[in-house]
């Protein structure tokens, strides 16, 4: 699924959408994951993408579920989703600023099935 949202100005309505981002993205995650068979022990790869990124990830993965943002919200909707996901942000994660998804070409905010590393 694709979404695209431009931010509007600060305060309260930035916020709202933020809100309404972050839950509409769990929502569809959820329900991904129920039609798709994951068991409890399933979990999602967040990442963030450039616009040739996804189209590799959607070779590569399915389901495949994005959400295209401002860089200035999609920042904080990255955030809040792996937060809300009990996902840690690794270190590159957490030292990205507006100024390097806008400087990278970022706008896309992707989640696919973790795929744990082959033994």
């Amino acid at each position: 699924m694709d979404y695209y949202q431009h931010a509007p100005g600060g305060g309260v309505r930035a916020q709202q959408l933020l809100t309404r981002q972050v839950n509409l993205f769990l929502f569809d995650l959820k329900n991904e994951a129920s039609e798709h068979g994951f068991k409890a022990d399933d979990s999602w790869t967040l990442q963030l993408a450039t616009d040739q990124e996804m189209a590799a990830l959607k070779k590569l993965h399915y389901p495949l579920i994005s959400l295209k943002l401002s860089p200035d919200i999609l920042l904080k909707v990255f955030q809040q989703v792996k937060d809300k996901l009990q996902q840690s942000l690794s270190q590159q994660e957490e030292e990205l600023t507006v100024k390097d998804l806008i400087r990278e070409g970022i706008g896309t905010m992707a989640a696919y099935p973790h795929q744990p590393a082959l033994k």
